[in-house]
């Protein structure tokens, strides 16, 4: 790596929330975040239950609501995922009332059926047995069975996996105690893990990686695998000594493969200055944690002054390789730089590309604790075409509360070539409520996307009601949404016309294109076939059935009369027997 040229700011202007008396900096200090696990108290402020109808609304469905709204520390991990037989699952970390304590925080779930029905709709139901459970993520099991880690914090720390009973959707768990001690323990270092990431793999062996929670600077990851479904476990192994929660893990679709990723400390004195660093093992059960590190970044601390943080995330992919993003930023003896790059890599070119960077700016440190200007990354990956997809969470000086922190935006791209070109990123919640006050903010944060992409991502986050992370007394306590949108993974241009091509129908581009009211939306079947046509807005929420029922082979022209519905792009989607494909459509009124 090189170290990069940086450009002075002549120019800045101020938010409603900045003291003018600040010192305006492109960079800020080189503070130590504290670790959130749990037995903390919240700050005694105002609270702000949710209020439905009276305030603006980022995309999506309501999945759940809580107060926590913070859902991890660094890496955001899975929380929504897409089970083979089309059934879905979400979990997350439900705060139930305020203050905390005594209000119970728990894990809570839902689940959505093949056929689209809620197990508890806009609700879900409670997962954990005991109040402070807590930091959690989710994997499938034989193909449709949740199951879901987590820690829990009393007088001790605990670390739970919570597996649901078959059939699932009943909201039955067989919750397994995993082990979460590393040795030796001193006074400083009790050798208590926090924070799992989980991931199981084709021979339904469970993956945990956690970290420990110590006042030293030094935390431990380590490592454990259940290969009986939770019911006896691998001795915890010391993976490294780390200064960040970041360590998350995936197993390969296609093989017997398992990847653990983290970010890796070069030095004992800060969180910001670390490489990116995963280890693999092809069979899920022989691990090399002694010399099988694969340093993908090797960033010198001599010549170099970029550096990667807390958040990453890392996938297998269809043709078995891994894929790894994270956020960097330069850190030099000034303190931090604003700007942020987002970064892949890829295992099989062993090449690193740049995915977006958000410029410098005069950054008063509204991003919050634990956050960058982009951060909060996920991956996934669409079977057939081998396409890469990716969010993050973004946030921008013209969108910020009140109270003086950013209101997130969920941002998304695609690779059609393994991470070697990345599409421009879109904003697909595109919520901004600049000057907002406590429960009327839209701050889209905490987002995770499913591992498996079809015909949409599938994305999973908090819509939080005041932006900042309440137990890092930043912002008001609200009570917020917990929200599931799906986006067109066909949204970027060109995409629609190479994959999955039908051969039994042709779709043709509605004309007029863009349109005012109505359009002509003309297609070509060569048999017999049951057809449907959708249309969906541009965040995947479908707007109205256009056809439901057999048609006949031949030529077939569909008026779609949009008169009641608001100027915008649209997707129409053809699905002929087993065969769909996509189109995008513009309503300019």
């Amino acid at each position: 790596m090189t170290k990069k040229a940086l450009m002075v700011m002549a120019l800045a202007f101020m938010l409603i929330a900045v003291n003018a008396s600040a010192e305006l900096s492109k960079t800020m200090p080189m503070t130590q975040n504290k670790l959130i696990k749990g037995d903390e108290p919240l700050p005694e402020v105002a609270y702000y239950p949710y209020n439905p109808g009276t305030i603006t609304e980022s995309p999506g469905e309501i999945v759940g609501v809580t107060y926590y709204d913070y859902q991890t520390n660094g890496s955001t991990g899975n929380r929504v995922a897409l089970c083979d037989d089309g059934s879905m699952y979400f979990c997350w970390m439900m705060l139930e009332g305020w203050p905390y304590p005594p209000a119970a925080r728990h894990i809570y779930y839902n689940w959505i059926d093949p056929e689209g029905n809620w197990y508890a709709e806009g609700t879900g139901g409670q997962v954990s047995e005991s109040s402070g459970s807590g930091y959690t993520n989710l994997d499938i099991i034989n193909g449709n069975i949740g199951a879901i880690a987590y820690h829990v914090y009393t007088d001790a720390a605990e670390m739970i996996v919570s597996e649901e009973w078959d059939p699932p959707g009943m909201g039955f768990f067989t919750h397994h105690i995993a082990p979460n001690e590393v040795f030796p323990q001193t006074p400083d270092g009790p050798g208590e893990l926090f924070w799992p990431y989980i991931t199981i793999d084709g021979n339904s062996n469970i993956h945990l990686l956690m970290t420990e929670s110590t006042d030293i600077r030094m935390s431990r990851l380590g490592y454990t695998r259940s290969e009986d479904g939770g019911e006896t476990w691998e001795a915890v192994q010391l993976v490294d000594t780390v200064m960040v929660i970041s360590g998350v893990m995936d197993a390969s679709p296609v093989s017997d493969k398992v990847v653990a990723a983290y970010a890796k400390c070069n030095d004992t004195l800060s969180q910001w200055n670390n490489d990116i660093v995963y280890y693999s093992s092809d069979d899920g059960t022989t691990w090399d944690w002694r010399y099988g590190m694969n340093n993908v970044t090797n960033y010198d601390t001599d010549t170099d002054s970029l550096w990667a943080y807390a958040d990453l995330d890392v996938i297998i992919d269809y043709n078995d390789y891994i894929h790894l993003i994270w956020n960097t930023q330069w850190v030099t003896d000034e303190g931090i730089y604003y700007r942020t790059f987002l970064h892949h890599y890829s295992e099989e070119t062993e090449e690193i590309t740049e995915i977006t960077a958000k410029p410098d700016s005069l950054w008063i440190g509204v991003s919050g604790v634990w956050n960058r200007t982009i951060c909060k990354m996920n991956l996934g990956v669409q079977e057939g075409t081998n396409y890469l997809f990716t969010t993050w969470t973004q946030f921008d000086t013209s969108d910020v509360s009140a109270g003086g922190f950013g209101n997130g935006d969920i941002f998304a791209s695609m690779s059609p070539d393994a991470g070697a070109s990345w599409e421009s990123p879109v904003n697909i919640t595109d919520s901004h409520t600049p000057g907002c006050f406590p429960g009327e903010c839209d701050s889209d944060h905490w987002s995770t996307l499913a591992d498996v992409v079809d015909d949409n991502l599938h994305v999973f986050y908090t819509n939080d009601k005041d932006a900042g992370g309440i137990p890092q007394e930043e912002g008001a306590a609200t009570e917020n949404p917990m929200k599931y949108m799906t986006y067109p993974s066909s949204a970027w241009t060109g995409i629609d016309e190479e994959i999955n091509r039908p051969i039994n129908f042709s779709l043709n581009q509605n004309y007029p294109n863009p349109f005012n009211a109505k359009t002509t939306i003309s297609f070509v079947l060569k048999e017999n076939s049951p057809v449907t046509i959708d249309v969906y807005d541009i965040t995947g929420a479908k707007i109205t059935t256009l056809v439901d029922n057999v048609m006949t082979a031949g030529n077939h022209d569909i008026v779609w009369d949009a008169a009641d519905v608001a100027s915008g792009v649209y997707y129409y989607k053809l699905t002929a027997g087993d065969a769909t494909e996509t189109k995008q459509a513009v309503l300019i009124k």
